[in-house]
């Protein structure tokens, strides 16, 4: 789901993606010249364990909340990551494919491999 920055108000919209059974949903409106995204990750994805290799599933729910500008952003934000993009749109896909490779990339470890306690990821 592609959205042209050109369009984006001040009104609230919402939004839904799906990828690799995680859905990524929320609302988005322009502040500035910043758009400002907040959303859920939820659903489950599927890990590898860090110590056997063994693939498993996470149980994801999980706000988001991010601002995305239109080019390079030359400003600062406490507390918030910018996503800047380049070609005109903010792209909710591929932000929900970065944040599914964000959580690929850290350290799991299955139930087997912590003595059964469950083990869930937190951003």
């Amino acid at each position: 789901m592609r959205i042209d920055f050109k369009k984006i108000g001040s009104k609230k919209r919402s939004f839904s993606v799906e990828k690799e059974g995680v859905v990524f949903s929320g609302e988005y409106k322009r502040e500035n010249e910043l758009v400002d995204i907040r959303g859920r990750l939820e659903k489950g994805l599927s890990v590898e364990c860090a110590r056997c290799g063994r693939e498993f599933m996470i149980k994801l729910d999980e706000k988001i909340h991010l601002k995305a500008n239109d080019g390079i952003f030359r400003g600062s934000i406490d507390g918030f990551d910018v996503v800047e993009f380049f070609e005109g749109f903010v792209d909710f896909e591929e932000l929900l494919g970065g944040e599914i490779e964000s959580i690929r990339l850290d350290y799991h470890l299955c139930p087997e491999c912590t003595d059964g306690e469950e083990f869930s990821y937190e951003i």
